[in-house]
């Protein structure tokens, strides 16, 4: 039976294409955290690519994500990554990488056929495809690397996770609200800056309510 005018596919995707991107900023996060280099970094959304991430505002990485469930093979995605290559070649840095980010693995991609293989690189999180039951459970790890790291106690990981996805919804609403022609699509480190705020915050317990804080004060 057809299940006729069916959003849920559309409403996955975009779900995934948010969740994904978040989790490639706090690898990221961890990452600058370690190396403490000091630099200024944002997400642009929406207006060239799905993301790109940008260094002190030069495009370093420019993104295509994908949820597609029912494709397993690399030319499925050429008008994607004919797009992807464009875009980055036009930009203000020919030389940033291309990550095509999907929800099932490309069984092809190896193969010399793929000439796209070259100059884009098949994302994935430590060796493995990111699925869309995968991505909630990836970005919590993701979390308990920052707080572990800090010294932080991690009972809260799962408030912390809320309120990130609440910040990405919030944006993304108000980019829809801007209209296309008003849209403010680079962040300007806003979403990075607020990404750390929400992990770094540390609240004094005000009530008897364990979730009155999202993190608890450093170890000693």
């Amino acid at each position: 039976m057809s299940r006729g005018n069916d959003a849920i596919p559309t409403w996955s995707g975009f779900n995934y294409q948010g969740k994904v991107m978040l989790l490639y900023i706090l690898k990221l996060i961890n990452q600058i955290s370690k190396e403490e280099d000091g630099r200024v970094y944002s997400v642009n959304l929406e207006e060239i690519e799905d993301f790109c991430i940008l260094r002190d505002f030069e495009y370093i990485s420019f993104h295509q994500v994908k949820a597609w469930l029912s494709v397993t093979k690399w030319s499925s995605y050429s008008t994607a990554m004919d797009k992807l290559l464009k875009h980055r070649n036009g930009s203000s840095n020919p030389m940033a990488k291309c990550y095509l980010m999907v929800a099932r693995d490309v069984a092809d991609w190896d193969e010399d056929s793929n000439t796209y293989n070259a100059s884009i690189e098949l994302y994935k999180h430590d060796s493995k495809i990111v699925g869309v039951c995968d991505v909630k459970d990836l970005i919590i790890e993701e979390i308990k690397k920052f707080l572990e790291e800090k010294g932080y106690d991690e009972n809260q990981v799962e408030i912390i996770y809320g309120e990130l996805c609440l910040f990405l919804d919030d944006r993304i609403a108000l980019m829809h609200k801007q209209g296309t022609k008003k849209r403010d699509c680079t962040t300007d480190g806003r979403f990075f800056g607020a990404c750390f705020s929400v992990l770094s915050r540390k609240m004094e317990r005000c009530s008897i309510d364990d979730h009155s804080s999202i993190l608890q004060r450093p170890r000693r």
